[in-house]
């Protein structure tokens, strides 16, 4: 808008609707040093959040009164709700109705925020993973989704991840992983942890913990044992040998991969292996392996083009002892199970012998006849002051209880080596399991906003769209790179899914995209700030520097990437999510803000903390030097705002006896009802 002839004729104030934006270049230079250069945002761009803790109808008109031209609906109850934490569902037919048209007669932008849940999008519980939780995560937002149909217009259904936790020590920073630490020694200290993928069941190593196991010969040791090539051969199965390969007790090869393989065949293999003998010491040699260790052979096996964690490298090897310790047991309790059988099937012979002898010859000559056929030889000839037949069912009944007894610990043994067997082919990282779980959530999410969409189309004026925020740092999802993991895994599987409903593979990823964006929350990437890792000789000045540029240069990626669909605008300075007033903390929001404008992001959503629940929209309104109305010396909602009783008192309080006139007004112009 050019101020010229048709100035006076132009004239509008900011918070009407349906006039657009105040371009910069048309407004006065702002009052304040930190108004955002050549930002087109304003209040139709930059809305707020109602309060969660209130009957969500009047928070709605509170925040229209206020002047707000996008308001996001935020909940906090979950499951059966109260008046204190309402949900979704605690808002009927009508009520729904109520916010509808309020929003549409004040042409309002509404949003939705779902009730914080718990376990994330994987169904992360105390024990482990688990459906019941899962279903309970998609269950709450599904309440917000159906809230969000029947009130908006479209738009973003926000709701948080944070999955599972992990080490911040093995994420990327600025370089490379190990540039955030959440606590000294966090490397060796955290556990890592391994799930089960058929159960869900977590198990957690550490670092610093130490791992024994038997020494095996490799190939090239081997061959010296036996004095026979082996390296460079070929062994009976087709495999060539290589040095660091591991061998069976005739030299064919066991390759290291296999450790890690599905194959049952080749895991199996792996107890083939032959160990190293001590002579002098009559024992089998062990090697102590640290978590380096594995690290390495991790490393290797890269080389090769095979991806595993050394975690579950560590586990595997872990299982493979108590396979080799099972069934070991399993042979020692088993050795004399054969011998044992074959005297009690003799015994079993020696009293049916004596049986069809007894009354028929007197004992002189069954003794006779019972030493002629070699029972006194096993050991099944009784004293003669003991009865034969007494005798004899003892001597049964004594081996067929150590046979018992034999095949109760053996069986018991070879079901322990099975059950760890399954047990490697079924272990997998946390991050490959929980990733597949939170992509398919948030898919079947997706797929019901995209329904809900579909079904009245004519109501919508953008489609629904499923909005994960990454959220705790603590926690999977909140680093840039797992919260792009996690959308794009998650449009991959609901494009996988809707192919698998008829719909074309371009088509696919398109409704896909449309319907899956992440929501941006600046002030929780901001919470990386203070675990990164100063370097040496850096000032705190240096390193918040170089904090700023990756925090910029990340969440710029990730909304020139097309992964952010909405941006939440909370400060803080780097310890907790206290939701300050943007531009109040050490957040660089200035230059944020722009970013997201030049990626043509246009959905910014202020998050008002404990003590300034009315004035963070204004205050940002001010921060983007916005003017209240078009003239060449219109005042900014800054100057407005600190007009009336000092910085932290809105005009909204001016009412009754402190209004000046019965024709006073509010700033924002909404009449008092």
């Amino acid at each position: 808008m050019n101020l010229g002839s048709n100035y006076f004729n132009d004239y509008y104030h900011a918070l009407d609707r349906g006039h657009g934006t105040l371009e910069p270049s048309d407004t006065p230079p702002s009052d304040t040093a930190e108004a955002v250069e050549a930002s087109s945002l304003g209040p139709q761009e930059i809305g707020t959040g109602t309060n969660p803790m209130q009957h969500q109808v009047r928070s709605f008109e509170a925040k229209i009164r206020e002047g707000a031209g996008k308001v996001e609906f935020e909940f906090m109850g979950q499951g059966k709700t109260n008046s204190q934490q309402p949900g979704p569902e605690a808002f009927g037919m009508r009520e729904r109705e109520d916010i509808r048209g309020l929003a549409d007669i004040n042409k309002v932008k509404t949003s939705v925020h779902a009730a914080w849940h718990q376990g994330g999008l994987a169904g992360m519980g105390r024990e482990g993973f688990t459906e019941q939780a899962r279903q309970q995560s998609i269950h709450e937002i599904s309440k917000a989704i159906d809230f969000a149909a029947d009130t908006t217009r479209g738009g973003a259904i926000v709701f948080h991840t944070g999955e599972w936790q992990r080490p911040l020590t093995e994420l990327r920073g600025t370089k490379e992983k190990g540039e955030f630490e959440a606590y000294p020694y966090e490397t060796e200290k955290t556990p890592i942890q391994v799930v089960d993928s058929q159960t869900g069941d977590i198990t957690a190593i550490r670092r610093d913990q130490v791992l024994h196991e038997p020494k095996f010969y490799t190939a090239e040791e081997y061959e010296k044992k036996i004095s026979k090539n082996l390296v460079g051969q070929k062994d009976r199965n087709g495999n060539i040998v290589s040095p660091d390969d591991w061998v069976d007790i005739e030299g064919n090869a066991i390759k290291r991969e296999w450790a890690v393989s599905d194959d049952p065949d080749k895991i199996e293999r792996l107890f083939d292996r032959v160990p190293v003998w001590n002579k002098e010491k009559t024992n089998f040699e062990t090697e102590r392996r640290e978590f380096d260790y594995f690290e390495k052979e991790a490393e290797k096996l890269r080389e090769k083009g095979i991806e595993v964690k050394p975690e579950l490298l560590f586990f595997k090897t872990k299982l493979a002892d108590q396979v080799s310790q099972s069934k070991g047991q399993s042979l020692f309790y088993a050795y004399d199970y054969d011998r044992l059988e074959e005297s009690r099937n003799e015994a079993e012979k020696a009293l049916e012998f004596y049986e069809k002898l007894e009354g028929s010859l007197p004992e002189d000559e069954k003794w006779k006849l019972m030493r002629q056929r070699g029972f006194d030889e096993l050991g099944l000839i009784p004293p003669k002051n003991v009865s034969p037949k007494d005798f004899l069912k003892e001597k049964i009944k004594n081996y067929e209880n150590r046979m018992r007894h034999i095949h109760e610990s053996s069986a018991s043994a070879d079901a322990r080596a099975k059950d760890a067997m399954e047990r490697i082919k079924r272990v997998t990282t946390v991050e490959d399991y929980g990733l597949e779980k939170t992509a398919d959530s948030i898919s079947r999410l997706g797929i019901r906003a995209m329904k809900k969409t579909q079904k009245h189309p004519k109501r919508y004026d953008e489609p629904l769209f499923v909005a994960p925020e990454s959220w705790r740092i603590e926690e999977y999802g909140s680093h840039p790179d797992e919260f792009r993991k996690i959308i794009e895994a998650s449009r991959n599987k609901m494009a996988q899914q809707l192919r698998g409903e008829g719909y074309s593979e371009g088509e696919a990823k398109k409704l896909a995209k449309q319907h899956i964006k992440a929501t941006l929350d600046i002030g929780h990437f901001n919470l990386w700030r203070q675990r990164l890792k100063a370097k040496e000789g850096e000032t705190p000045e240096e390193r918040d520097k170089r904090f700023n540029k990756w925090l910029l240069k990340e969440t710029k990626k990730l909304a020139k990437e097309g992964i952010v669909g909405h941006v939440h605008l909370t400060d803080n300075f780097g310890y907790d999510d206290e939701h300050l007033t943007p531009g109040e903390g050490n957040v660089p929001m200035k230059e944020f803000i722009k970013n997201m404008e030049d990626a043509g992001l246009k959905d910014f959503i202020v998050e008002a903390g404990s003590f300034n629940t009315q004035t963070a929209m204004p205050d940002t309104w001010a921060l983007m030097g916005s003017p209240v109305y078009s003239t060449t010396r219109a005042p900014t909602f800054r100057s407005m705002h600190e007009q009336h009783f000092g910085y932290h008192n809105p005009s909204t309080y001016i009412v009754g006896a402190y209004a000046p006139s019965n024709e006073w007004s509010l700033w924002s112009e909404v009449p008092m009802e």
